[in-house]
């Protein structure tokens, strides 16, 4: 059988694709699922599985401390103040050791938010995380959710 140079160059360009979303990837994937599922099941013991100890969260939230075990009470908080909290990972993609997810974060605000009292209304918004791994953890996480839209579905600005 004879191969032409642009079957060859396919294949190659195959191969490299291949081996750039093979295992490593389906295994780095799958941890940041976990971190996903830890948020919105309020089970803060998987960041275990998912998080270096030392983790480093940029922008952290508000009185938040650098590493794993400063985050596991910031999930209670979020599941305490956003009823019926969901997340939905819309986009995951790989670059070097970074997976950027793209999500859709849902809830209800059930309790004091950033200052301001519930109103028991629904918001809707999206959030855009870039997770850097080093031996099968997340050791930094860069995140932006867009909390002013969430803000305004959730009355915060009305005087109602």
């Amino acid at each position: 059988m004879k191969f032409t140079s642009k079957v060859l160059a396919n294949l190659a360009l195959s191969g490299l694709f291949l081996s750039t979303v093979g295992p490593a990837f389906a295994a780095n994937r799958d941890t940041v699922k976990l971190f996903y599922q830890a948020l919105a099941q309020n089970k803060p013991e998987l960041l275990d599985q998912v998080l270096a100890t030392d983790w480093v969260d940029i922008p952290p939230n508000p009185h938040q401390a650098d590493g794993r075990d400063a985050m596991k009470p910031v999930i209670g908080y979020f599941n305490k103040t956003l009823s019926g909290l969901k997340i939905t990972n819309e986009d995951i993609i790989e670059a070097d050791d970074k997976v950027i997810v793209r999500s859709t974060i849902e809830a209800t605000q059930a309790g004091e938010f950033a200052g301001f009292p519930a109103k028991n209304k629904p918001f809707k918004i999206m959030a855009i995380d870039i997770h850097q791994f080093k031996d099968g953890k997340v050791i930094k996480t860069w995140h932006v959710e867009e909390w002013l839209s969430g803000l305004f579905q959730m009355g915060a600005f009305n005087k109602d």
